[in-house]
């Protein structure tokens, strides 16, 4: 009994820290208006293949890291329960449900998500594209 108080009472206190990004001030951003880095990254997606593969692209591209992407993992199975995104600087983390397209893009602490899946493979007009922009500070 006193393994599981104790369990729940780690748990709690571990994700003090953490916010799902839901409860973040946001707001849709058409592709016309996304800022001109984030339209050149989509536009030049080999520029950015790196990146790519980590589900994350922190731009402007520098050699300091601020971001990375952890998938966590259900208590039972191998399936994935959410994404936590963590601000290394901070020490802030931030949850992002499954079924949340990516890739996730930020950009002057701001948090781009798209619309739909596989923008950089299957998407024939970028401007049908629509993000959800999250306020991260």
């Amino acid at each position: 009994m006193r393994y599981w108080i104790s369990l729940i009472i780690v748990m709690l206190f571990s994700s003090c820290n953490e916010r799902n990004i839901s409860t973040l001030k946001h707001e849709k951003v058409k592709f016309k208006d996304l800022p001109i880095e984030i339209v050149k990254c989509i536009k030049n997606p080999n520029d950015f293949q790196e990146e790519r593969n980590n589900m994350l692209i922190e731009l402007p591209k520098s050699k300091n890291v601020d971001y990375t992407v952890e998938n966590v993992k259900t208590w039972i199975g191998p399936w994935v329960s959410y994404v936590k995104l963590i601000d290394i600087k901070n020490n802030t983390s931030y949850k992002i449900d499954r079924g949340v397209p990516d890739p996730y893009i930020i950009f002057e602490d701001k948090l781009y998500v798209p619309d739909r899946y596989n923008i950089f493979t299957v998407v024939d007009d970028l401007n049908s594209l629509e993000f959800t922009r999250y306020e991260l500070k």
